[in-house]
């Protein structure tokens, strides 16, 4: 089988624990506008033998350093889930360390998720009209595959900050609502603060960059931060 890749290379702590090679797949069923890779949106990319990524996976092994191994992420990688479960199975039966990074929107995130290691998972808006207006998600979806999720593997669930976007008082007490009422502690949370990385990545794909003033204060990320952990729920950095 094939895996459609736009990118790989390593990376340290940022998408999982240690030295990770990070494979960035091909597609995504979302469209954030401000996507820090949207080279996954827009088809472009190439085609990878699955067992090709095998062998590149077992012989970077010696660079697993820290609790390190392979992360898959996007684009989305759950929509190329049947391919990736041969890549997975196959590299944590070597002892590989396995990751993903998801924004849990789609069924076969469940399919995924519980033969990995670590699972890294967004959780961008909690108000379901907002979120498929500008994302064009199903919050639904996403709480759903989280909290059913939680109740049989941790996760580490990752809210992406934009002003004007999820940074406001009401945006703080949905975020708090559903944490905190997540029937598990099997879960942490990592607040990121929005970035342009990924600005000039939309113009050299001839896309807009339609973001304007996405940056979030530190007064409301730290607003964020303490009404999730007034409410029991861990708040990590990495």
């Amino acid at each position: 089988m094939q895996i459609h890749i736009f990118g790989k290379g390593f990376n340290y702590s940022q998408d999982g624990p240690g030295n990770r090679l990070v494979y960035h797949l091909s597609g995504c069923n979302l469209r954030c506008p401000w996507c820090s890779n949207p080279e996954g949106l827009f088809g472009t990319g190439r085609a990878v033998e699955d067992e090709a990524m095998i062998r590149e996976i077992l012989s970077a092994r010696p660079m697993f350093f820290d609790g390190g191994g392979v992360t898959f992420t996007g684009g989305e990688c759950s929509l190329q889930t049947d391919a990736l479960l041969h890549v997975i199975d196959t590299v944590r039966a070597e002892g590989v360390n396995v990751a993903i990074e998801s924004n849990a929107t789609t069924d076969d995130f469940l399919r995924l998720a519980p033969a990995c290691d670590v699972v890294i998972a967004d959780y961008k808006h909690a108000d379901a009209g907002r979120f498929r207006e500008v994302c064009g998600g199903e919050l639904s979806a996403v709480e759903a595959h989280l909290s059913q999720l939680t109740r049989s593997k941790f996760v580490h669930i990752r809210i992406p900050l934009i002003h004007n976007f999820n940074d406001g008082e009401q945006d703080a007490a949905g975020f708090v609502r559903f944490l905190s009422g997540l029937l598990t502690d099997a879960f942490d949370v990592e607040l990121l603060s929005y970035h342009e990385y990924g600005k000039e990545k939309w113009e050299k794909c001839g896309q807009t960059y339609r973001v304007q003033d996405g940056y979030v204060s530190e007064e409301r990320m730290r607003a964020l931060r303490d009404a999730l952990i007034a409410a029991g729920v861990r708040v990590v950095h990495t």
